[in-house]
């Protein structure tokens, strides 16, 4: 693993830090997808003989990665030969869909792709609201939203022809579910609203991807509809994980939504450092007029070795960036009594419990999802002339 010593400058700056991400995503998707039609990866390593290793099946990370990819192709079409097109692959893949997050999240990406035939993601995704309304998280409702909200805009494509009126209603009701679980006074989104003393924990902790996804949802349904409470919403959440950021830039892992405080910080993962704080950080500055971009800096510099371990983590040649640094730790102990501490309320013990652990390790993984997202939040970065369809 020698390759991941950190040996990147100080002085680097964002132009050339998302450059080498950029570089590193394009790199890692098309080795990660060169497998054919039956080529979905979950995960990517490197083995110890140096090679690429490839592990899983995963239809979600291959929608997130046709996101990604599709949305950087508008802005950089030069680069599609160097990028595969997954969404053949999406649909005849479609049985392995069973989960209303995966009906969303393939219908944003045959949105993204100008696809005749995303409306087979769209009744899925509408026969099954009715069903599994109750049972969305904040992730799943932020990913439903923003496809529904790709669907409805005027410069959508469905299809070749308009959005059902089913579809409409799941994303009114998206929307609602979704503006529900933010809380003012803390101004972060829990993860849900489901009742009960069994999900009383789970509701209140909620991690770092429960915040991005609805802060990008609303910011962009904000921005397509005028409306101005849920780009308050996402602007009050960017301010608030930003606040909470860490000192070396980490985005923090855990969140008690009841006092605005970190639950827990560990793991920290380079996605959140390169691309899904990037992606909503930029989607709400740009509907709310702010400007966060050395919080954003900060983020990145964690990635290339301004971290707990000195380590860079990004290895362009290779299309990796391992997944994430975490603590040495038996099981998952200090994660779990600290979620239950802050739900008691007792601080120092919550503190304490934070110690308990022996330095931190990098995790040698790098998932496709992670590369998705790096496109697609980098895509119109530097000036790129804006397409008419972006919301």
């Amino acid at each position: 693993m020698s390759q991941s010593v950190c040996d990147i400058s100080k002085d680097i700056n964002l132009d050339e830090m998302v450059q080498s991400v950029c570089a590193t995503a394009i790199t890692g998707l098309h080795r990660y997808y060169a497998g054919g039609n039956d080529s979905l990866p979950y995960s990517a390593t490197i083995a110890a003989n140096g090679k690429l290793e490839l592990s899983g099946f995963s239809l979600r990370y291959a929608a997130i990665s046709q996101i990604g990819i599709t949305r950087w192709l508008r802005f950089h079409p030069e680069d599609a030969s160097l990028l595969p097109d997954l969404w053949p692959r999406i649909v005849d893949n479609r049985d392995a869909a069973a989960h209303i997050g995966d009906y969303a999240l393939a219908l944003w990406a045959g949105l993204e792709s100008k696809a005749d035939n995303c409306g087979l993601f769209a009744e899925l995704l509408s026969e099954s609201w009715p069903n599994r309304a109750d049972s969305c998280n904040a992730v799943e409702l932020g990913w439903i939203v923003q496809a529904c909200t790709l669907a409805h805009h005027p410069f959508g494509v469905f299809g070749g022809a308009s959005p059902t009126l089913q579809l409409h209603l799941v994303l009114d009701e998206a929307k609602t579910r979704l503006v529900r679980l933010f809380r003012p006074g803390q101004n972060l989104f829990q993860r849900h609203n489901r009742p009960g003393i069994g999900g009383s924990i789970s509701r209140r902790i909620a991690c770092f991807a429960d915040q991005v996804y609805p802060i990008l949802a609303l910011a962009n349904y904000g921005k397509a509809y005028g409306d101005r409470q849920c780009i308050g919403f996402a602007a009050a959440a960017t301010e608030q994980i930003c606040r909470l950021q860490g000192p070396l830039g980490q985005w923090w892992w855990h969140y008690d939504t009841r006092d605005g405080r970190i639950c827990e910080e560990y793991p920290v993962f380079s996605v959140h450092q390169d691309a899904m704080a990037p992606m909503a950080i930029l989607a709400s500055d740009r509907a709310a007029g702010g400007d966060h971009r050395r919080e954003i800096e900060l983020g990145l510099l964690w990635l290339f070795g301004h971290n707990e371990l000195k380590q860079n983590l990004v290895l362009s040649e290779a299309g990796i960036i391992w997944r994430d640094i975490e603590k040495r730790e038996i099981g998952r102990l200090s994660r779990s009594l600290r979620a239950a501490l802050c739900t008691t309320g007792l601080r120092s013990l919550h503190r304490l419990a934070g110690k308990c652990y022996a330095g931190f390790r990098v995790n040698h993984e790098c998932r496709p999802y992670h590369l998705g997202w790096i496109l697609y939040a980098w895509a119109d970065f530097g000036g790129r002339e804006k397409p008419a369809s972006e919301v």
